[in-house]
């Protein structure tokens, strides 16, 4: 949660620096780079047919790999700060489709199953 001080607000919202401001939007882009390298890496692995590594652990690995960058670098403005993790996020938005997603397809699987046979 951020502090906002009575001496750095106007009208009750925080009025961010410049060196706050850069900070966020290098952290931005980062984020963005990171999910358009792991879309080419996965592209790369299934045109190279690599099935040693998944492309979802490859994606893993250039998360961990920036998060260890990220948490090495102790800058004035840490770029930490930008790559937070907000629980509840998860757990409302991002959770609820991964687990229901074999659900939906199996249900999609047997109706095309069932209405495939009615076609003949």
């Amino acid at each position: 949660m951020d502090e906002i001080s009575p001496a750095a607000s106007s009208g009750g919202r925080r009025v961010s620096t410049g060196k706050e401001q850069q900070a966020a939007g290098v952290g931005i882009l980062l984020q963005i780079m990171m999910l358009v390298l792991s879309f080419v890496l996965g592209h790369v692995l299934r045109r190279k047919k690599v099935y040693i590594i998944p492309e979802a652990s490859a994606s893993l690995l250039i998360g961990l790999i920036v998060g260890i960058l990220a948490n090495i670098s102790d800058t004035e403005t840490s770029i930490r700060a930008w790559f937070n993790f907000h629980e509840e996020f998860f757990f409302l938005f991002l959770l609820p489709p991964i687990i229901l997603y074999p659900y939906y397809l199996s249900i999609i699987f047997s109706l095309n199953f069932k209405f495939s046979s009615c076609r003949a």
